[in-house]
């Protein structure tokens, strides 16, 4: 049954950063925001939040983790969350909002008390978050209880969990109990102002050099030193490749006379945004044989412009690349010699390089894109703000 029309509301937002920004979360805040501001209602952020002395605290927490190995993060203590709690049950007195919607700010909404439907969206747990990331398996005993707690309690408070991939959705359904009815899957979209038209990313031909994209603002995590591995392993098989590494500079030690880098672009600058931009147009695949991944917007981002992916097999990418239709998912031990013979195999096939072009322009268009998430959110919100209604 069809959600009943929603009506213009009134949409508050907690956020650990100012999402009207593109470079908070990615620039996935901002363009969920510019998709509610479409689709739901009029958007306010309610920020920025600070705990008092916040930049003194975390000062202190930088030399007590170089005493003790242990990290801390002031901004995220039951202390802290309590603090934005109040903050945010201030504003939400004062003005009259019909939604609060809440993406990752697990720490600001975790004590709120207000009875405002809550949307809390998230690309994972922070359960999954330690298994993969080793920087949060650093934290100490209360550290981790304490973030378990704020997890655990958003999940409770929330009237609708908004996960953009099946491996998140899961864990807070089988770790954190979350009610099957109030999860819902909902692929983020490519963060992109201006997306390529679909006559310019399909059709896409390898002529010339092999244009491999290495796409992420971390070298090691990402699986830089793999992909150099691949052009190199490409070059010496006497495919004529060149790797461009944009986002983030190698360590010393690893360059290639065939590898350009391109440091950080900020989207926020047109001349940098455009950049971006014309780097993923002349580009034929997107290579990031990543160590760990939550989600990673770029996998939509590339099949927005027609790229087929050659990534690993890991976190939330199965649920944007589909194995052997719009790219290939390896496993995570696979090595520079595996991508490269995968990679031989279908990119120089005409064939089969035009199919994964075809797929993965056609994933961007009905599922990888804000405007079908901010649909989708309008019909769920429907749900919820009517259900609340009648009950």
């Amino acid at each position: 049954m069809s959600p009943k029309p929603l009506a213009r509301l009134r949409i508050a937002v907690a956020s650990p950063g100012d999402p009207f920004d593109r470079r908070t979360w990615s620039g996935s805040t901002y363009f969920m925001v510019k998709a509610l501001e479409k689709h739901v209602g009029s958007v306010t952020w309610i920020g920025p939040l600070a705990i008092p002395l916040q930049v003194w605290k975390k000062r202190l927490a930088q030399i007590r983790y170089r005493i003790t190995d242990l990290r801390s993060y002031p901004e995220r203590t039951l202390e802290a969350s309590r603090h934005f709690a109040h903050c945010l049950e201030k504003r939400l007195q004062a003005e009259s909002f019909d939604l609060l919607v809440a993406p990752a700010a697990s720490v600001e909404v975790a004590h709120l008390e207000s009875p405002i439907p809550l949307v809390y969206i998230s690309d994972a747990t922070f359960a999954l978050m330690q298994e993969v990331y080793p920087i949060f398996s650093s934290l100490g005993e209360t550290a981790t209880t304490t973030e378990h707690h704020f997890e655990q309690a958003v999940i409770d408070r929330a009237d609708l969990l908004i996960y953009p991939s099946h491996w998140a959705a899961q864990s807070a359904i089988q770790t954190y109990q979350a009610p099957q009815k109030k999860v819902r899957v909902l692929p983020f979209g490519a963060n992109l102002d201006a997306p390529p038209l679909r006559e310019t990313a399909m059709g896409r031909r390898v002529q010339g050099p092999l244009e491999m994209l290495f796409l992420a603002k971390e070298w090691e995590r990402k699986g830089g030193e793999i992909a150099l591995e691949t052009l190199i392993n490409l070059t010496e098989q006497g495919i004529d490749t060149r790797l461009t590494i944009c986002g983030t500079t190698p360590p010393a030690g690893f360059h290639h006379n065939r590898m350009e880098v391109i440091p950080y672009l900020n989207k926020n600058l047109p001349d940098e945004r455009a950049r971006f931009q014309e780097v993923l147009n002349r580009s034929h695949l997107l290579l990031l044989p990543t160590r760990a991944e939550c989600y990673g917007v770029v996998f939509c981002e590339a099949a927005a412009y027609g790229l087929p992916v050659f990534a690993t097999d890991v976190g939330g990418i199965g649920t944007i690349v589909k194995n052997g239709v719009n790219g290939h998912l390896l496993p995570v031990h696979a090595d520079g010699a595996d991508f490269a013979r995968l990679i031989k195999e279908t990119v120089l096939d005409p064939t089969t390089y035009l199919r994964l072009n075809t797929e993965s322009r056609r994933r961007y268009e009905e599922h990888l894109n804000w405007e079908v998430w901010g649909q989708t959110m309008a019909s769920e919100i429907s749900r919820l703000i009517h259900g609340a209604q009648e009950e």
